[in-house]
């Protein structure tokens, strides 16, 4: 989810406030977590000087910040397959060493009704465990199933050289979404209902929309539209996230697309972004068993929130710089030198 290679970048500079969003979307779901929802799960040993329940709703920022970014990398890529093996480079190494610290120190500490057996942790890695009904090792993850969801569908759309008519295929995805969800309510179906709406294909399509904006690649009615069927969607059907959140996320997309967020430059905001995908990773459980030992040795809930969230910092800063980067730079070096073979065979011959 980093920004486009050299030649990309020449045209249209890293965009920082990127970072800068996905360091709230990151601040604000671990803040939900460890006040909110733990007090909910298990409960603080005092009451809170205030819970962020609304942070909950980060993720919806971080599904459209996807659709931005996804778009954005697809620029450098020249085959559907560099796709695929730069999202693989980019996502497992750091989910990898995320599930195997968090299984360790769950086993080790102990966390109720999250603790599970070291079967459920290898098919946790494929990262498709959701899918073959084993839960998660830890409970964020299930945004990933919705993030691989997303890639598939863009992968398809490379692969069908149909990316340049992405904006209408997003208008008739999020309308069908939309009448799969109502016709499955009206037929009693709350099943089929919940999973036809599982993509979360409106918030895409906003970060979708921001970028073609941005490029000046997209017309005012088109525009209209997309959002005019996303709002609809959010209206007739409704999400998990209320429709006050669809308007703060249409809001920060079309600031976004305008350039109207380059203010967000503070460095620790977007420090936090930059290590935010290992940190949304490994911040829940693992601060959940901290926060319950400190509570339980006395400490005040704020002090021990406090400590927690230092530590998922710690982690997510080891993972960034010793795993993340060293994969993804060890990833670029052999698809350059791949590239350099391929040009160079022809010649020979």
């Amino acid at each position: 989810m980093r920004s486009a290679a050299a030649a990309s970048e020449a045209n249209h500079p890293r965009l920082v406030e990127l970072d800068a969003l996905r360091g709230l979307a990151a601040l604000a779901v671990a803040l939900y977590h460890f006040t909110s929802e733990y007090s909910d799960l298990y409960g603080h040993t005092a009451p809170l000087w205030g819970e962020l329940y609304v942070g909950k709703y980060g993720v919806q920022l971080f599904f459209a910040i996807s659709g931005f970014v996804i778009l954005m990398s697809l620029e450098r890529v020249e085959r559907a397959r560099d796709f695929v093996m730069g999202r693989a480079a980019r996502l497992y190494p750091a989910y990898w060493t995320a599930v195997a610290l968090t299984f360790t120190v769950v086993s080790l500490f102990g966390l109720p009704e999250r603790e599970f057996g070291f079967q459920t942790a290898l098919v946790n890695l494929t990262m498709f465990h959701e899918l073959l009904r084993v839960p998660h090792v830890d409970t964020v993850y299930w945004t990933l199933t919705i993030e691989l969801s997303f890639y598939l569908l863009m992968f398809g759309l490379v692969f069908a050289r149909a990316l340049p008519k992405v904006i209408p295929i997003f208008i008739a995805l999020v309308a069908l979404q939309t009448v799969a969800e109502l016709a499955a309510q009206a037929m009693g179906m709350p099943f089929v209902a919940r999973l036809a709406g599982r993509p979360h294909l409106q918030f895409f399509a906003l970060g979708v929309l921001a970028f073609k904006q941005s490029r000046g690649q997209v017309s005012v009615p088109a525009s209209l539209a997309l959002m005019g069927v996303c709002f609809a969607h959010e209206v007739l059907v409704g999400s998990i996230a209320p429709l006050p959140v669809f308007g703060v996320v249409l809001c920060l997309c079309l600031a976004l697309s305008r350039g109207a967020l380059r203010w967000l430059t503070w460095r620790p905001l977007l420090f936090l972004g930059f290590i935010s995908y290992p940190f949304y990773l490994v911040h829940q459980n693992i601060g959940y068993v901290i926060i319950r030992r400190l509570e339980a040795a006395g400490w005040r809930p704020e002090t021990a929130i406090a400590v927690a969230f230092a530590a998922g910092l710690l982690l997510a800063t080891f993972i960034t710089y010793r795993v993340e980067q060293p994969a993804l730079r060890g990833y670029r070096q052999w698809r350059r030198k791949a590239q350099a073979r391929t040009a160079v065979s022809p010649r020979i011959a």
